[in-house]
């Protein structure tokens, strides 16, 4: 399923949606609901959070050495049925 999830401005009790071609010759359902600005601000500012999160590298030398000692005792493991 593909859905589209946008803020619009309300101008003279009227919204005009420009829907892409995939939408073509299909129903949809359209709920509208009032957004507040300041919900508005906050989930910006959570993925602008997110995206600096998952920009930065997580990894160092210091990490990779006890998993890959961990690894060498899990190859160590016989498994004797499954």
């Amino acid at each position: 399923m593909e859905a589209l999830r946008n803020i619009y401005t309300v101008k003279n009790n009227r919204i005009i949606i420009d829907l892409p071609n995939y939408f073509k010759h299909t129903s949809v359902e359209v709920i509208i609901l009032p957004v507040s600005k300041f919900k508005y601000k906050q989930e910006n500012s959570k993925n602008k959070q997110l995206e600096q999160l998952l920009s930065v590298g997580v990894w160092n030398d210091n990490d990779i050495e006890p998993i890959l000692e961990s690894q060498k005792l899990i190859n160590q493991w016989k498994i004797t049925e499954f």
